[in-house]
Parts: C-alpha cells; sequence; structure tokens
C-alpha cells in the first residue's frame, strides 16, 4: 500500500494550495481549500526564471506524476510569476539551450530532471570571466538525484513549496575539470572514477543490460569482479596504490540511500579521494562497497591499510603506472558524472600519455554559477 501526504506549499489571497503526494507511486494532484491565515512570503516576480523538464528523467512523464503540470504551472499562475519552460525533445535539447543562454542577465533554472542534465547545461554555458548570476536548483527527480540528496533536498513537492516561499539559500557551486592528453575537458560536480565504479556504469550500457531494472547492476559486477583484474597502479600527487576502486568524490551521496563519502560537502572546494585497494579479497571488497548504505550523516568512514580517505583542496595529476595501450581497455575506462570514456580514446596523436589533471574552477563560464539549497 502507498503512503499518501499532503504537503501545504502556500497561503495567497485566502486559499491554501498543497499538494497529495503518493512518492511511491509518483502521483501528486494539487489542492486548493479557502483559509483565513495570512498571506505566506513569495518568491519575487523574476524575469528569467527558466524550468528545464528532462521528461525521460527517473520515471518520465505521465498525467499522474508531471510536477510541472500538476503544480508548478498553477502555482506561477496564482502569484503572478513569469518563467520560460524547456521540455527535452532530444539528446540535445538541454546542451543548445545552455550554449544560447543570454550572459547579459543573470538567470534562475530549476531543474526536473537527475543528475545527468545538470551536468550536460553546465558543460555547454558559454565560457569566460563571469558577468551575471546563474543560480540552480535541482529536483530530485532521476534515478540517482546524488546532487539533490547531498544537499538533503528529498522531495520534489517540499522543495517547490521552500523555493515558491522564498525559503532557499544561495551557494557557490564547487565545480571540477578533468584535463586529458588530446587537450579534451569535462566539468563535474559529483564524481569520477575508475576500477570498479566506472567499470560497473560502463557494462550496464550494453545491450543485455539495458533492458534489465536495478538488478543490472547487481549481474553486471559479478561479472566484472568475476573477469576483470582490478589493480590500478595510480599516483595522485605522491600517493601511489594500487586500487580495485578508485574515485574522486564531490558529494557524501551517490544516490540517497547510498553514502560512500560522508566526509565530503557538496558546497565546498574539496575532492575526495576514495580508494580500495587491489588487495582485498571479492567479499572484502564488496563489504567496503557496500558500507555507503550503512553510513549516515554523522558517521565516520571506517579507515584501515586497504582504505585511502584523503581530501584534496587544489588541482593535482592522475597518473596511470600501467602500460596503457598494452592493457586491457576495462583498466583505463572513466565515468565522469555519468560520462563514459576511456584514456586510451583521449590520446594526443604524437605520443601516449598515462596523465591527465584535475583542476579546482573558480571561474569557468561566463555565469557567476551558484547552487541553491533550503535555509
Amino acid at each position: 500500500m502507498s503512503s499518501t501526504e499532503e504537503i501545504k506549499l502556500l497561503n495567497i489571497h485566502g486559499i491554501c494550495y498543497s499538494v497529495i503526494s503518493e512518492p511511491s507511486e509518483s502521483r501528486f494532484q494539487l489542492v486548493k481549500t479557502a483559509t483565513t491565515t495570512e498571506d505566506d512570503r513569495t518568491v519575487q516576480n523574476q524575469p528569467n526564471l527558466i524550468v528545464i523538464d528532462s521528461v525521460h528523467s527517473g520515471k518520465g512523464r505521465t498525467a499522474q506524476n508531471d510536477l510541472y503540470t500538476i503544480v508548478m504551472k498553477p502555482i506561477f499562475e496564482a502569484v503572478n510569476i513569469d518563467h520560460r519552460l524547456i521540455k527535452t525533445t532530444s539528446r540535445d535539447t538541454i546542451a543548445s539551450y545552455a550554449s544560447t543562454l543570454d550572459i547579459s542577465q543573470s538567470h534562475t533554472v530549476l531543474f526536473l530532471s537527475g543528475d545527468t542534465s545538470i551536468s550536460e547545461f553546465i558543460n555547454n554555458l558559454p565560457q569566460g570571466a563571469p558577468s551575471a548570476n546563474l543560480s540552480i536548483l535541482s529536483f530530485p527527480m532521476g534515478s540517482g538525484n546524488a546532487w539533490a540528496s547531498s544537499l538533503g533536498i528529498m522531495c520534489p513537492v517540499k522543495t517547490f513549496g521552500q523555493f515558491i516561499r522564498g525559503e532557499m539559500s544561495h551557494s557557490p557551486f564547487p565545480l571540477y575539470k578533468a584535463v586529458f592528453p588530446n587537450g579534451y575537458s569535462i566539468v563535474f560536480f559529483i564524481i569520477l572514477s575508475m576500477g570498479f565504479h566506472a567499470n560497473l556504469v560502463h557494462a550496464c550500457e550494453r545491450p543485455e543490460y539495458q533492458r534489465m531494472g536495478i538488478e543490472k547492476f547487481q549481474l553486471a559486477g559479478s561479472v566484472i569482479l568475476k573477469e576483470y583484474e582490478l589493480d590500478l597502479k595510480i599516483t595522485v600527487n605522491s600517493l601511489a596504490a594500487s586500487y580495485s576502486y578508485f574515485a574522486l568524490i564531490n558529494t557524501p551521496n551517490l544516490e540517497p540511500a547510498y553514502r560512500p563519502s560522508p566526509e565530503s560537502d557538496p558546497l565546498k572546494e574539496e575532492l575526495y579521494l576514495l580508494g580500495y585497494s587491489s588487495g582485498l579479497s571479492k567479499d572484502q571488497f564488496l563489504t567496503k562497497v557496500m558500507k555507503g548504505y550503512e553510513l549516515g550523516p554523522s558517521d565516520k568512514l571506517p579507515l584501515d591499510s586497504d582504505t585511502i580517505y584523503v581530501p584534496f583542496t587544489k588541482g593535482f595529476d592522475v597518473t596511470l603506472d600501467f602500460p596503457l595501450l598494452e592493457s586491457p581497455r576495462y583498466k583505463s575506462e572513466i565515468c565522469c558524472d555519468g560520462v563514459l570514456l576511456n584514456l586510451q580514446d583521449l590520446q594526443a596523436d604524437l605520443e601516449v600519455s598515462n596523465k591527465f589533471s584535475i583542476e579546482f574552477l573558480n571561474h569557468y563560464s561566463k555565469f557567476n554559477i551558484k547552487a541553491m539549497s533550503s535555509n
């Protein structure tokens, strides 16, 4: 049986607007009742308020779970807030829109999506010295929702209520850039991984797993642990180790219930290197990886000689200490905020390099990017 919750949004002009939400069934219903309660403070009309709806994210959009149509649009109309809706119609919708954003004006962008849409947007913004503000608010409507859940944003309806009542704070949005030997670069804000995590994400893109649900991760993970030699010798600055799991993480969560890097702060300019030794047995390795499902906000990651957990606050190089082109491709697989890469494919024409760099971005785009979260 699904649980039902009625969530108040705001009182305005003698009407209380609330939403009956059934999270397990992804259903929303807007309810209006008369009230004598004083009006709530609401967000002031903004000339550049944008709603980006990635319509296939998460469970997709239906007549019952279309948050924009059922909840947001009627509320915006009730409080006379102008906005623009961008609904995805192709893989390029978000990237194309980001590249044409007017850099002479500030904007507020509400993402009804998962993390990938935010990544696509940020990576395609005009670059240069900032000349305007860009505030980003993530509504957790994707599959993983690492960014939103790490900010404590768990319910899209409650988040919209906080936004419309003007209860959101704005903080600098930490961004990082990976730069590869051929000059290709990508900006990320959640994770860059190699080893088990990267190979798992790569494997799940194969056709045999595409039609599966969450069980694909278990099946693909079993194949990787059985058939792959996950012994990546990697040096970061002067720290050299052999890893089965290697990740550079900005957020504590990778999904709402999975907290592998509990000391990460998504609003702090700091990347944690989280690594597990290649000397672990399969059972020992899985125990460590699964530990993230047990860790809460105040917990510390258990440390031992097979666990490396180190923060970095400035840029550094990542060097693979094995012959790159002579090794199996899976050893050079990379996952960067869901974007799948391979270092073998990112080489300059005249020489092979085992090294790529990580930069901390004080300035990246022509916007001063802010992350919105609840106060």
